[in-house]
């Protein structure tokens, strides 16, 4: 998104453009999931609040605006919510003033004005955010089904705060549903129906400001399939808005959450929102179960993630630290840059930080599942894996990039890929190992090179960097049949064991054996360490290697003993 525009000012009064006489207070925040934004309006007939958010400090700082300037000038006060989600309206649950319809009359499209009525725990989001909602009356329904007919047709409606509006029923050029809505004779507010993110969005103009929600968001990941989340209506809505600002007369977009836009940035934004959203048929629902599933998944993620990267960055730092020493200086400040360690080491404190948090205050896991989203998003960004896997083990960056990729991928309500296909088991384990026992770069290749200086530093970089993980210990591979053909992932059972024999030498198991054989129609891979100095910690998580491993197509058990450990993993379906 755009930095945004800075003429508009937050916590301030200011003229209305294209609105004579009216003035608006905007609230804009940091991007949170807590709260919106707010936009306070008043014109000499009546006072509009957009989105009162979802902390009682901001909709009681509202409340406080409010009476000063009905104190300068009594009016009535209406409350519009640009759809009904906990984050736009929950502050307003403990504060008098908005309680009672004679004082603020609330207006919310029809959908959610009924979800509100009913204190429905699921359309508002209530539910997935660990909130219970009280029930609020909704005196003024928008885009309702019944003033269909009347289109074109003004309709005069009283409230008991004393207002008369006039609702005109209309369509934009671009298809949306469109109200007028006329408070006196000063501007009048026009509210368009753009349902995608909920059932009961709409976007609301004033003069050549535009509020639009939250539809800037709803095709990111852990927004995306909540409940009411629509990919149809999105688009449509999508190219709707679009329409509106094409046609000149909006300068300014005010979004749910974020800075403000101009009408000129949006453009691009939109595109690339809609492209997003065309990507996203069939996703599941984003309920209380699938958060609770990601949260887990996140906090594996980000372990692993902290271990890989811990591993890169050092090689990378002894190999750039080799190079130096050999004069090759350029050289040892490329590889350096191929990891940005201070951005990540930041990242990942600032989520290690945020799940302690959590725990303690027993948050709810949709939190903890989107903090890791936008962690992972930037980590993505701060490294190389298309150089990195020149110079150190490729299989570490790939681990590390298919992790995050996989986190993404369901966030964003899809399930990671997963190809069944038929594979030996006993030649390909064979191959894993020997690429884990054997340099990639032997003497005879770097002295063979010598002559050809580029080369030569390649080779001798993967020679510095690529250091085999069981080079230094005890390992034997055994297997009783020559061939067990199997149904299973490739690259999920590849990084299973490796993850197991990372953990057993990290343990600092003095022997390794791992073993193969038929049991019925399963195949038994059994990998045991001994000598283990660390006997009871396990540096890769039990759960995260159980979903790997049921992933993958099998199943995973094992077992401690004195210095010893032992896991068994069982694939079934020999062929």
């Amino acid at each position: 998104m755009p930095g945004g525009e800075t003429s508009l000012i937050s916590l301030s009064w200011q003229p209305v453009p294209g609105a004579p006489g009216a003035r608006f207070y905007p609230i804009i925040r940091k991007i949170d999931t807590i709260s919106s934004n707010s936009y306070l309006f008043q014109t000499d007939d009546v006072i509009l609040l957009i989105d009162p958010g979802g902390v009682a400090e901001q909709s009681a700082q509202l409340a406080l605006v409010i009476e000063e300037i009905r104190e300068e000038h009594d009016r009535p006060v209406f409350v519009f919510l640009t759809h009904a989600h906990i984050d736009h309206f929950f502050g307003t649950q403990c504060i008098p003033a908005f309680a009672h319809p004679d004082v603020a009359v609330f207006a919310v499209q029809e959908t959610g004005a009924a979800a509100l009525e009913r204190g429905d725990g699921k359309l508002t989001q209530a539910d997935l955010l660990g909130q219970n909602i009280s029930p609020v009356r909704i005196a003024l329904p928008l885009i309702t089904d019944e003033r269909s007919g009347f289109f074109s047709v003004p309709i005069s409606l009283a409230f008991s705060n004393g207002a008369t509006v006039t609702i005109t029923r209309g369509q934009t050029r671009g298809g949306l549903v469109q109200e007028i809505i006329q408070f006196g004779a000063g501007p009048s507010l026009e509210v368009y129906h753009t349902p995608g993110h909920s059932p009961d969005s709409i976007c609301i103009r004033m003069g050549r400001l535009l509020c639009i929600g939250d539809v800037l968001f709803a095709a990111n990941p852990g927004i995306a399939g909540i409940c009411g989340w629509d990919q149809s209506a999105l688009i449509r809505s999508l190219y709707g808005i679009e329409a509106l600002i094409a046609e000149g007369g909006i300068d300014f977009v005010l979004p749910g959450h974020g800075r403000v836009i101009t009408a000129s940035d949006t453009g691009r934004m939109f595109a690339a929102i809609r492209t997003d959203a065309l990507a996203l048929e069939n996703i599941a629902e984003l309920n209380q179960e699938r958060s609770i599933e990601t949260a887990a998944f996140a906090e594996d993620c980000m372990e692993q993630v902290n271990e890989l990267f811990t591993i890169m960055a050092g090689r990378l730092y002894y190999v750039s630290y080799v190079m130096e020493e050999l004069g090759e200086e350029d050289v040892a400040a490329e590889v350096s840059r191929l990891i940005n360690g201070d951005v990540i080491d930041e990242l990942l404190e600032a989520f290690r930080s945020f799940a302690d948090e959590h725990h303690k205050r027993s948050g709810v896991s949709i939190h903890l599942a989107l903090k890791a989203g936008q962690v992972i998003a930037k980590l993505e960004r701060s490294f190389d894996g298309a150089e990195l896997v020149h110079i150190i083990d490729p299989g570490l960056a790939r681990r590390a990039a298919r992790l995050l990729s996989d986190y993404t991928t369901m966030l964003r309500g899809f399930s990671p890929p997963r190809e069944l296909v038929e594979y030996d088991i006993v030649r390909h384990l064979e191959a894993l190992v020997t690429g884990l026992s054997v340099p990639s770069c032997s003497d005879d290749d770097l002295l063979s090179s010598d002559d050809d200086h580029s080369t030569f530093t390649r080779l001798l970089l993967r020679r510095i960097g690529m250091q085999p993980l069981l080079s230094d210990v005890e390992f034997t591979f055994s297997s009783a049949e020559k061939h067990l053909v199997a149904t299973f992932v490739h690259d999920d059972l590849t990084d299973l064991i490796t993850y197991i024999l990372e953990d057993l030498v990290g343990t600092g198991a003095e022997a390794i054996a791992l073993q193969i054989k038929p049991d019925n129609k399963d195949a038994i891979i059994t990998i045991s360490g001994t000598g283990c100095t660390i006997s009871d910690e396990m540096k890769t998580g039990a759960g995260f290697l159980g979903r790997l491993c049921n992933r993958a197509g099998g199943t995973l058990s094992f077992v401690t003993d004195g210095k010893g450990r032992e896991y068994t993993i069982r694939i079934g379906g020999l062929l």
